[in-house]
């Protein structure tokens, strides 16, 4: 009896050592996975950011477009409009007037179809930075997109003006903000 009491002392210790070593490899395992999904999770969370960016560009030049060439949607149907994609799209004060509006050929946003290259920047856990920038760099556009209750919307937008301090080993870039 005493050898049956020590085997069974033995099996359930190897039992314990199995089931640990299965778990340490199990938790490296996942472990050495996790920044792989970290990684596409974040590409993922960029390429939305970048795609609402775009579609607002998009929408809004549209109906910039609509309201240069249509005096009477210019004059009562534009500000519904917009204000109903500013909802979708962006957060800050809505109630948009002519005031504020150009209806300028090209558009506002026209640039962001054209660039170069985007460059989306995390600037906080909430936040990122979104450059459309163009060749010459004159016409670019930022926009500046925040989180909050979950979606991400955009809070303004700037246009490249220039670079200062151009004696300086590193010169700083001028970006006008605008509202949206």
């Amino acid at each position: 009896m005493h050898d049956h009491g020590l085997v069974r002392y033995i099996f359930r210790n190897e039992m314990r050592l199995t089931n640990l070593v299965i778990y340490l490899i199990i938790s490296i395992g996942l472990t050495s996975c996790k920044p792989n999904e970290m990684k596409i999770r974040m590409e993922q969370e960029e390429n939305q950011i970048v795609q609402i960016c775009q579609e607002f560009a998009k929408k809004a030049d549209q109906l910039e477009v609509k309201g240069c060439n249509d005096l009477d949607y210019k004059e009562n149907g534009f500000i519904e409009d917009f204000n109903k994609l500013f909802s979708q799209y962006c957060y800050g004060k809505q109630n948009r007037t002519h005031s504020g509006l150009n209806f300028r050929q090209p558009p506002r946003y026209s640039n962001v179809a054209y660039a170069k290259r985007e460059i989306i920047e995390k600037k906080s856990k909430t936040r990122y930075q979104v450059t459309f920038e163009k060749e010459p760099k004159i016409g670019s556009i930022r926009f500046i997109i925040d989180k909050k209750h979950g979606s991400w919307k955009i809070i303004r937008f700037e246009t490249f003006l220039g670079v200062a301090n151009q004696r300086k080993t590193e010169a700083e870039e001028i970006w006008r903000k605008h509202r949206l």
